[in-house]
């Protein structure tokens, strides 16, 4: 390894620990106390399969 490898993979390695900082900075400030509000009712209502109507078609 020569010693334009090693600094190399020094720099990089800075740069990664930048980045997964950078990266926990914004969950940490952005996304850390979000939270979503499930209502079962609603829930249900749009997983529930549309009833099939047979006869005339649609606009008769």
């Amino acid at each position: 390894m020569t010693p334009s490898d090693s600094l190399l993979r020094r720099h990089l390695g800075w740069v990664l620990v930048i980045k997964l900082f950078a990266l926990f900075a914004l969950w940490w400030f952005f996304v850390r106390d979000s939270t979503t509000q499930v209502d079962p009712a609603a829930l249900s209502w749009q997983f529930t399969p549309n009833p099939v109507v047979q006869g005339a078609p649609h606009g008769q």
